[in-house]
C-alpha cells in the first residue's frame, strides 16, 4: 500500500517537514529521490518524492521553479521537498495543485540527505521509522496550557499511532494505558491498532499526560492545601494559642474572618470501620473538587482531615442565616455529592454544624458537626446526615452513645429483654418506651401504639416480670428510658 502525503507529515520526517500547497486527492508514494539537479528529471519519477539538493536549490529559482512543477506534473511526481526560504510562486503552485503535487518545505537548516533517509524509512516501513516516531512521542513537552485533546493530537502525529481517550461510549477492541495523576486512576489512552507499536504509542501518551496533569493538579491544589495545612492547624491547636495560629492561617490563604458551617464526613471501609486509605481518598477526591471550582469572592470552601473524619468548612463574608440542616444540603449537593457518586457501594455518614463567625467560631462549628456525626452513625443509610440543630435530646443521646461505655450500659440494662429473642425484644423496648414516655399512662400508650389498652397491660405485665428494676421508682424509670429511647435510635429501619 502507498504511503500517503499525510503519512509522511505524521511520521519522524514531520518534524522537519511542513505542508506548502496539497491537492485534496494527492498521489500516493511509493518512493523517495534526490534531485540534485534541476537540468536533469531523472529523480522525478512517478509517485515519487523528489528531495531537492542545496544545489538544486538555487537553480530553482524564479521561472525555473515553475518549470520544474510542470515537469513533475508531467512526470507524475507525489510530492516535491523544498526549502522553507525558496521564494513562493502563484503559478507554480497553481500547477501543483491541478496536477495533484504536494508541495512540502524543509527548514534551510535541514540536511536533505537525512530527510530523503527518514522520507525512505517511512516508504519503505524501515522499523528506523517507528522508533524515530517513538523516540520524538518521547520528547515531547505539552505546553502548560496547551489542552488535553491538543497534546492526544499532537502525539498522535508523533507516533503515527491514532490515538484517543477512552471512555464508555467508545468500543475499543485495541490496546490501552492507563493515565493516573497524583496517583489516582483518571483515564486511559487507547488505540484500535492491536500492535506492539500501538502499545508502546499507548503508554507513552498516557505517561505524558500523567506527568502534565499531575504537575497541573499540583499547581491547581498548592492553594487548596497551603489552606488545609491551615485548617489543620486551627483545629488542631490550643486556645491560648488560637489568635496566633488563626494570624498564620490568613497568610496561608484561610478565611478566617467570615461565617463559617463546618460538616464531618466519615466512610466506613471493608471492615465497617473508617479506613485511613480511604479517608485519605476521601479528603483528596474532595480537595480536588474544590480546586476545580476555583476562587468565588463570596464563598470559599476547605478541607482538612484532623482525626478519622474529613472537615470540609464552608465560609461567607456575611451571616448566612440559616439553619444547619439547609446548609448541609448545600454543601452535599454542591462538593460532597460527587465525591459520593463515585463510590455507590460505600457508606458514607456526615454530620453538619450551625454557621459560627471567626476562629473561635470555626472551631465551635467543627465541633457541632463532630456531634451531629455521631448521631448519623448511627443509622444504616448509604448516606446518612444528621445536623446539629436538629438533633434536641438526641443530640445528647448521640455523643453519649458514641463512647464504648454507653453502648455497653444499654445493652446491660435491656439484656432481659433481649434474652426474649430480637422480635420479641423490639415489641417489649418499644411498649416499655411509650409507656415510661407517657409517664405510665396505660391509655396514651396503648393509642400511640395504636393497640388495645388490654395489650399494654399484658405486655408490661411480661416486661416488669423480665426485669430487676422498679418501674415505680423514678431514678429506675429514668434509667430504663434513656436505655430504650438510645435503642431505637440505634434500631435499623
Amino acid at each position: 500500500m502507498d504511503v500517503t502525503v499525510e503519512d509522511l507529515l505524521r511520521g519522524p520526517a514531520g518534524a522537519w517537514l511542513s505542508p506548502r500547497v496539497v491537492p485534496d486527492s494527492p498521489r500516493g508514494i511509493d518512493q523517495a529521490t534526490l534531485l540534485e539537479d534541476v537540468s536533469f528529471s531523472d529523480a522525478l519519477r512517478p509517485g515519487a518524492v523528489a528531495v531537492l539538493s542545496r544545489a538544486a536549490e538555487r537553480g530553482a529559482s524564479g521561472y525555473r521553479f515553475d518549470v520544474l512543477v510542470r515537469d513533475a506534473v508531467a512526470m507524475e511526481v507525489a510530492a516535491l521537498v523544498v526549502r522553507a526560504s525558496t521564494r513562493r510562486s502563484v503559478t507554480a503552485e497553481s500547477l501543483a495543485l491541478r496536477g495533484r503535487v504536494a508541495l512540502l518545505e524543509v527548514a534551510d537548516t535541514a540536511d536533505p540527505l537525512q530527510v530523503l533517509d527518514w522520507i525512505g524509512a517511512v516508504v519503505s516501513g524501515d522499523s528506523r521509522a517507528d522508533l524515530a516516531r517513538l523516540a520524538a512521542a518521547a520528547a515531547f513537552e505539552p505546553d502548560e496550557s496547551q489542552p488535553v485533546d491538543a497534546i492526544i493530537e499532537e502525539l498522535t502525529r508523533l507516533t503515527g499511532v491514532t490515538l484517543a481517550l477512552g471512555s464508555e461510549d467508545l468500543d475499543v477492541t485495541g490496546v490501552g494505558a492507563e493515565i493516573v495523576v497524583d496517583g489516582l486512576a483518571s483515564g486511559t489512552v487507547v488505540s484500535t491498532e492491536d500492535s506492539p507499536r500501538a502499545t508502546v504509542a499507548c503508554r507513552l501518551a498516557a505517561a505524558t499526560l500523567s506527568a502534565a496533569l499531575t504537575e497541573r493538579e499540583h499547581t491547581v491544589m498548592r492553594p487548596v492545601r497551603s489552606a488545609s495545612s491551615a485548617l489543620g492547624q486551627l483545629l488542631l491547636c490550643s486556645q491560648a494559642s488560637l489568635a496566633t495560629v488563626a494570624g498564620r492561617a490568613v497568610d496561608a490563604g484561610l478565611a478566617v474572618d467570615g461565617w463559617h458551617c463546618a460538616v464531618r464526613v466519615t466512610v466506613d471501609g471493608a471492615s465497617g470501620e473508617p479506613d485511613e486509605a480511604v479517608l485519605a481518598a476521601l479528603e483528596q477526591q474532595v480537595a480536588q473538587v474544590i480546586a476545580r471550582r476555583g476562587r468565588d469572592p463570596r464563598v470559599s470552601w476547605t478541607v482538612a482531615r484532623p482525626d478519622v473524619s474529613v472537615v470540609l468548612v464552608r465560609t461567607t463574608r456575611a451571616d448566612p442565616r440559616r439553619r444547619s440542616e439547609p446548609l448541609g444540603r448545600v454543601m452535599v449537593d454542591e462538593v460532597l455529592r460527587e465525591v459520593f457518586d463515585r463510590a455507590p457501594d460505600d457508606r458514607f455518614r456526615v454530620g453538619v454544624g450551625t454557621p459560627h463567625d471567626g476562629a473561635s467560631g470555626l472551631r465551635i462549628s467543627v465541633e457541632e458537626a463532630r456531634i451531629a456525626l455521631a448521631s448519623a452513625q448511627l443509622k444504616d443509610d448509604a448516606v446518612s446526615i444528621a445536623t446539629f440543630d436538629a438533633l434536641g435530646l438526641r443530640r445528647m443521646l448521640a455523643e453519649w452513645l458514641a463512647t464504648d461505655t454507653a453502648r455497653d450500659t444499654v445493652r446491660d440494662l435491656l439484656a432481659p429483654l433481649d434474652a426474649l429473642g430480637p422480635e420479641k425484644s423490639a415489641l417489649a423496648v418499644e411498649t416499655l418506651h411509650a409507656y415510661l414516655d407517657e409517664r405510665g399512662s396505660l391509655k396514651r400508650a396503648a393509642a400511640r401504639l395504636n393497640v388495645h389498652r388490654n395489650a399494654v397491660v399484658y405486655r408490661m405485665g411480661q416486661i416488669a416480670d423480665c426485669l430487676p428494676y422498679d418501674l415505680t421508682d423514678a431514678d429506675d424509670r429514668f434509667t430504663l428510658q434513656l436505655a430504650c429511647r438510645a435503642r431505637l435510635m440505634t434500631a435499623k429501619p
